[in-house]
């Protein structure tokens, strides 16, 4: 798509590389959360010259204040193209959880991108929680290679009387991907579930078991 027209780029997420690896295409500008250490270091340099733009998640008030730079990128004639990520967290490539609506509430046209993975070599996906993104890295950088498809899809807007267009995109990813769609929401990884909701569970669980076994025994 030709740099002036406002228009947004959104992708399935499964590693931090997912970004090199979309830049070979064109200089995108990229909004992610701001990290401490080497990482940091990157996006306060190199990042910033192509106008990525940062966010904490700790932060409440930095959601209206991306919100604005988002809509106020897009809408620059002379900026990169904005690429996000709508899951807003990595996820293992066989999956796609639910899209953050803030990338398409930018009125302007949406460019969906589908990565996949292929681990003949490596397994590309980072999990954060597991593992730091330097031993992830040099991980990626000890294997062979990293192997994937990348799928520029058609871009898509808005119909007359359509609620925002996350879950139609999602779909298209989806479906060109071969990932399976799960309503979750990606940020549930960073949380456990309280001691009364897993009681409640297992609750539920040894009733349907037992409902089964009187079933059974009738």
């Amino acid at each position: 798509m030709a740099r002036g027209l406002a228009c947004v780029f959104v992708a399935n997420h499964t590693s931090m590389i997912d970004f090199i690896i979309l830049e070979q295409m064109t200089a995108f500008a990229v909004i992610m959360q701001k990290h401490p250490g080497w990482v940091g270091l990157l996006q306060s340099t190199i990042l910033e010259s192509v106008g990525s733009i940062w966010f904490n998640r700790s932060e409440a008030k930095d959601r209206e204040i991306v919100a604005k730079k988002l809509r106020d990128h897009v809408q620059g004639a002379d900026n990169n193209p904005l690429l996000i990520f709508p899951e807003g967290t990595c996820v293992n490539n066989h999956y796609t959880v639910m899209f953050k609506k803030g990338a398409f509430e930018l009125g302007c046209t949406v460019c969906p991108i589908a990565i996949k993975y292929n681990k003949i070599f490596v397994d590309a996906f980072w999990n954060s929680r597991k593992q730091s993104f330097t031993m992830h890295l040099l991980q990626l950088m000890a294997s062979l290679a990293v192997v994937c498809d990348v799928w520029y899809l058609e871009p898509q807007n808005l119909k007359p009387g359509e609620t925002p267009i996350e879950v139609r995109v999602r779909d298209i990813i989806s479906v060109r991907a071969g990932l399976k769609k799960v309503p979750w929401d990606g940020y549930l990884k960073y949380s456990r579930p309280s001691p009364k909701h897993r009681e409640r569970k297992q609750q539920s669980f040894a009733e349907s078991v037992l409902r089964r076994l009187e079933e059974n025994e009738i």
